[in-house]
């Protein structure tokens, strides 16, 4: 089974090449990746790892100055306009899903979109209930 980590970096020429680095040393192969940049300020890298080697490539990551993001949080993407925040958390809180954690990734303003991070408390239903809206997910 596949595990998905996702990081935030500040984007820099051989961010990819340092982290594919690590895994590498580590005998961690990156099963699935997935990296964008934001307006050349940060990157949303998005690896999966095999689950039994999910612990150790989380644990080298950390060792090397990256900051994985936690397990049941997502990175959404919305439209960079009033109110889109408030659709989605009105989504959530009719279902009775609880937001632990929301936090602004970064914004893309020649696509006029918003990248969040979202920590709830019952992951597996707000991915499904978000679906449309989820580039990055967990725990599946």
């Amino acid at each position: 089974m596949i595990r998905k980590i996702s990081i935030i970096a500040k984007d820099r020429v051989g961010l990819l090449s340092d982290i594919s680095y690590i895994l590498a040393k580590e005998k961690v192969n990156i099963e699935e990746i997935d990296a964008q940049a934001i307006e050349g300020e940060k990157a949303v890298i998005m690896l999966g790892v095999e689950s039994n080697n999910y612990d150790k490539a989380k644990k080298a990551l950390e060792r090397n100055g990256y900051a994985p993001l936690p397990e049941n949080s997502f990175i959404i993407s919305l439209e960079d306009k009033p109110g889109e925040l408030a659709k989605i958390s009105k989504i959530l809180s009719e279902r009775k899903i609880n937001i632990l954690k929301v936090a602004t990734v970064g914004r893309n303003k020649e696509r006029n979109v918003m990248l969040v991070e979202i920590v709830v408390n019952k992951p597996k239903e707000a991915k499904r209930i978000l679906d449309e809206y989820v580039i990055s997910e967990y725990n599946e």
